[in-house]
């Protein structure tokens, strides 16, 4: 067997190159494959087809996540994308986050994940409840779900927006069938939608990034990951946030019920 591989080295060394080429990177996408399938449940499925239908996203997909959207094209910008929500007094306490160090995330283009630095159970349940909080101050336009984009997760959406006219439906918010923000059990993360100008902040303060398919044509520019808070001072940056997303969602809402 050692001397026929020898034989194919020497007499036919492109065949014996191709092949050891073969090998490394059948290797190296068993691995990558095995990674997805570690990374807890999302809207795809968690087997080769799942894979293999996120890697063909890839055609479609960024890669220019921390870079803020392109603010001198006007067609990205809806009525209210260059506005801010976040408060004031909070935009000034976000800073850099704490070490100024991104956690790691995984180069797929989904699930969207971190696999370090992640929230406590403790954290989570805290950020679950506070998502009901909100929901019930909203109750006439919010709903708590599961989410449509990602399974079996905690979700914020558009009550009722299956069944709305057409004419009452932000268009910010028809990529993601009515979902503004949901959070990623296995890591504490969330994905939300927020203006321009807001996740203009949320990425230059460290505390997030857009999807890479934010601008790809499945999803809205201001389709934001953000990070998972570590302790307190995070969560109360998260709550920012989050409540960031809803102020702009209503000041969408707004607009459509003013008829502008």
């Amino acid at each position: 067997m050692a001397s026929q591989l020898q034989t194919t080295i020497t007499e036919r060394p492109l065949l014996a190159t191709a092949g050891f080429l073969g090998v490394v990177f059948a290797t190296i996408a068993y691995q990558d494959y095995r990674h997805y399938c570690s990374l807890g449940p999302h809207g795809l499925s968690p087997d080769f087809w799942g894979w293999y239908t996120q890697l063909k996203m890839t055609r479609m997909s960024r890669k220019d996540v921390t870079v803020p959207a392109p603010y001198d094209i006007d067609t990205v910008a809806g009525p209210h994308d260059k506005e801010h929500f976040l408060p004031q007094d909070a935009a000034r306490a976000l800073k850099w986050r704490p070490g100024n160090k991104a956690p790691q995330i995984p180069n797929f283009v989904a699930p969207q994940r971190q696999t370090s630095d992640i929230a406590s159970e403790k954290m989570k349940q805290a950020m679950y409840t506070y998502l009901d909080t909100l929901v019930a101050s909203h109750s006439s336009v919010l709903q708590t779900q599961k989410s449509v984009l990602e399974g079996p997760v905690p979700a914020v959406g558009v009550k009722g927006f299956a069944s709305l006219p057409d004419a009452e439906k932000p268009d910010v918010y028809r990529p993601t069938r009515g979902e503004i923000i949901h959070i990623h059990p296995p890591d504490g993360s969330t994905h939300l939608i927020m203006s321009l100008a807001d996740q203009k902040s949320v990425i230059e303060t460290g505390w997030g990034r857009r999807h890479r398919l934010s601008g790809g044509g499945r999803l809205p520019w201001g389709y934001t990951f953000a990070y998972a808070p570590r302790n307190d001072m995070e969560f109360e940056v998260w709550k920012t946030l989050v409540g960031a997303a809803v102020e702009f969602f209503l000041a969408n809402m707004g607009t459509l019920a003013d008829g502008k």
